[in-house]
């Protein structure tokens, strides 16, 4: 077990206990206890293709009176499965929520409903208050989602999320307004997360062959090292790089649209355009280009602004080579979404 760079080992008689307000295990021989509402990222979680038997990790951030701190479990990944799976249920079940839903063909559901969010490692189910049917969607029926500043939070204009799946003979479109920016931030991680069952440990992953990545930062040391190590942890990674977002966007209208750019990480904090604005002018341009926003300027103002705008993922800059690992297995999850 890994908090805030401590690490203790973990023994099979070392418990991670997890209800449904509350993270606490032992460490360093003291008793510490984390509640659930301080946690506002899962930064790293077990994916599909880790070798049965092995170890694995899943990190948390959780911030408690404007401290930080990061958590790493690291156990074998049949036991991190089954975690990370009772992980996103007691964040996330439970929460209230307003939804609408329809199809092609108009209301299914009507709407808006006021009502609880509820998950599990298979499905997603909006449970409306008092009378009204409940929606259950599929998570294999899921096609996207979306959270840009387009998919409004209803009337009283909350954070929301717009959920397109096929249920098989029809479509559908869920939008759901959460309560923050924190549960719309951990929605969006369920959404995206490898909630396998342990029997699909080990199979072969949906990466592409080769990922051509736009990696966009100021600074000259950071693109060197993000190109040293992200190679480690990405085969067929062709990294072209720009300095600033004005060069970044010169690259992406001299590639071809067919075998081209598909991802970009972007640093914020850049002369002439910052990264919130250049993301901007990729949603324009490229609506459906992977973009990654990866800053040292952590804040949560930029990670609201960042997913009013459709950005695909946010990932804060750290010391060590951890971050590498964190920051390949996003651009992986962004380019298979």
């Amino acid at each position: 077990m890994d908090v805030d760079g401590r690490f203790e080992e973990v023994t099979d008689r070392t418990r991670v206990v997890l209800n449904e307000s509350k993270l606490g295990f032992e460490f360093d021989g003291e008793k510490q206890v984390f509640e659930l509402s301080s946690v506002f990222d899962v930064v790293q979680g077990v994916s599909r293709g880790q070798e049965s038997g092995s170890t694995g990790t899943v990190t948390l951030a959780s911030r408690t009176d404007g401290h930080r701190t990061a958590i790493s479990i690291n156990a074998g990944v049949e036991r991190l499965v089954t975690f990370q799976q009772v992980l996103y249920k007691q964040l996330l079940s439970g929460t209230d929520v307003v939804f609408r839903c329809r199809d092609r063909a108009g209301t299914v559901n009507g709407g808006p409903h006021e009502g609880t969010l509820a998950v599990s490692p298979s499905w997603i189910r909006l449970c409306p208050d008092g009378t009204g049917k409940s929606v259950s969607i599929a998570r294999d029926e899921i096609i996207s989602f979306e959270t840009p500043s387009s998919v409004s939070g209803q009337d009283d204009k909350r954070p929301a999320v717009a959920i397109y799946a096929d249920t098989g003979d029809r479509v559908l479109k869920v939008t759901t307004s959460l309560p923050s920016f924190r549960l719309l931030n951990l929605f969006g991680r369920y959404l995206r997360a490898d909630l396998l069952s342990t029997d699909a440990i080990g199979t072969a992953s949906d990466d592409v062959d080769t990922i051509d990545l736009l990696f966009v930062d100021d600074d000259p040391h950071d693109i060197e090292m993000a190109g040293v190590f992200l190679r480690q942890h990405l085969e067929g990674l062709s990294m072209t790089t720009a300095t600033g977002a004005a060069d970044a966007l010169d690259v992406l209208e001299d590639t071809p649209n067919d075998g081209g750019i598909n991802c970009i990480v972007s640093d914020y904090q850049m002369p002439g355009m910052d990264g919130i604005e250049f993301l901007n002018e990729v949603r324009e341009r490229y609506p459906e280009l992977p973009f990654i926003l990866y800053t040292g300027q952590g804040s949560e103002t930029v990670a609201k602004q960042a997913i009013l705008d459709n950005v695909t993922d946010y990932v804060e800059k750290d010391v060590g080579r951890g971050q590498y690992e964190v920051l390949a297995e996003r651009i992986r999850k962004a380019i298979r979404s």
